[in-house]
């Protein structure tokens, strides 16, 4: 089941994360591209941010889990969620890329998940450094990931929608319920993240388990 996190930035977070953004400056480009022009990876833009928290006395911290949840074909995917901490206890949390775990290719699949914390971290610390495209094509996988990722959402919000359209009505109310929204048109549904796409579909099956059979998707 997918964890579920709370953003509560306070006025004392807000004002320690704004202390450290003043003295962060762009990373150290310490690793060279297939190109041959120097980028920051994940090192260097960590590295960055703690220099500038050292430097402000901010008292930031941050971590980077893994979430992990089922889609709608029972395939596990992997969040990165970027949590950014004070020393009082207070705390935000920023969601990052989804990635589809179970790659055949293990080494493309870690790379992909540390661009995606890469990315998850300048996002979250407000960092953009210089020439972006500098690691050309050390940042390809990450590309691939996100376009099959868009790709099987657009397929999972097809589904949910063709399936949305047969539901009783009388059972649409808890279908939206599922997701924590109230009711809303077919087309609402393309407005989805992937999680709750799924989390829809989910609720429609059970919500309508013999037409589901009917239509071989319990199958």
């Amino acid at each position: 089941m997918r964890q579920v996190y709370e953003v509560q930035p306070t006025a004392e977070l807000n004002a320690a994360f704004g202390k450290l953004q003043q003295h962060l400056k762009q990373p150290d480009k310490t690793k060279t591209g297939v190109h041959g022009a120097k980028y920051a990876d994940l090192y260097d833009v960590g590295n960055a941010i703690r220099k500038a928290n050292t430097e402000s006395n901010a008292g930031i911290s941050f971590t980077q889990p893994i979430i992990s949840e089922l889609d709608a074909n029972g395939r596990e995917r992997l969040q990165v969620l970027t949590i950014i901490m004070h020393e009082s206890g207070e705390k935000m949390v920023v969601e990052g890329l989804p990635l589809t775990a179970g790659s055949n290719n293990s080494q493309e699949a870690m790379k992909a998940a540390t661009y995606a914390r890469r990315g998850s971290l300048m996002a979250a610390f407000g960092i953009t450094p210089k020439d972006e495209d500098d690691d050309g094509e050390e940042i390809t996988a990450l590309q691939q990931y996100q376009n099959r990722e868009l790709e099987q959402k657009r397929m999972v919000q097809a589904k949910v929608k063709q399936m949305l359209a047969l539901v009783d009505k009388t059972k649409l109310d808890l279908v939206w319920a599922s997701i924590g929204a109230e009711r809303g048109s077919i087309n609402d549904v393309d407005k989805l993240s992937m999680a709750k796409a799924s989390m829809m579909y989910g609720a429609i099956k059970f919500a309508n388990a013999d037409l589901m059979s009917e239509l071989g998707e319990n199958k």
